[in-house]
């Protein structure tokens, strides 16, 4: 009888990434977004991108008022940038999801988004958390600033093109109702149970993320190795 002790060894892949993980009886269900729900998802999806196209829409309405078309260029280029390969490698490359088969991503935000980098089990670090934030708000907070400089132009200048200002009124008006409701939206029902838990805007509560973390061991070590404590 031997007396060597098996050493335990863990798969790449995580409960998420784990097709056959038993999720029913999990005690973290309805804690976190463990898996795609097609219905939660394809709600996200859509709400993300009416935001992106009425950002645009402003931008373009405030471009014919103004005559000035940097503000559109500028948001489109960082736009098409953050979602294909900043976010993608600063941000769900930390994710359990991004550990999915596929060449795309397969969870419920950024679903379709090339996975150009390896996937990093451990938290981001803090220049990747400053640097997200500050494209992550450009591409959130920027269209607001077509928003006043369109409506304010346009106060100083009615006489301009009636139908512009009633455009750019109408399409602001939607954009902030819609900007409120899917903020409620990703603070009421994303942030607070998101399994990339080192964005700067996760939410999830700490006794959580340690039950999660014992889940899998992989990600435990990698997150302990970073200086996460398990107290």
């Amino acid at each position: 009888m031997s007396n060597n002790k098996e050493i335990p060894t863990f798969s790449l892949e995580n409960c998420i990434a784990d097709e056959k993980s038993n999720c029913i009886e999990c005690e973290l269900g309805g804690e976190l977004i463990c898996f795609v729900n097609k219905s939660f998802a394809n709600k996200f999806t859509l709400g993300n991108i009416l935001y992106r196209i009425f950002a645009l829409i402003i931008l373009i309405f405030s471009g014919l008022l103004i005559g000035q078309w940097w503000m559109l260029i500028s948001y489109g280029i960082v736009l098409l940038l953050t979602f294909t390969i900043i976010e993608p490698r600063l941000l769900c490359s930390h994710c359990p999801f991004y550990e999915k088969e596929g060449r795309f991503l397969k969870c419920w935000a950024l679903r379709g988004m090339p996975k150009l980098w390896q996937y990093r089990p451990g938290p981001i670090s803090r220049t990747e958390r400053y640097l997200m934030l500050i494209f992550g708000s450009f591409i959130d907070l920027f269209p607001f600033v077509g928003v006043i400089w369109g409506i304010i132009y346009y106060a100083f200048n009615p006489t301009n093109n009636l139908v512009l200002g009633i455009g750019i009124i109408i399409s602001s008006s939607l954009f902030i109702i819609l900007a409120i409701y899917f903020g409620k939206i990703i603070m009421g029902s994303c942030c607070t149970r998101c399994t990339n838990f080192s964005c700067a805007m996760n939410k999830v509560p700490k006794k959580i993320i340690n039950k999660f973390l014992e889940k899998n061991q992989q990600i435990k070590e990698a997150w302990i190795n970073a200086g996460w404590s398990m107290e």
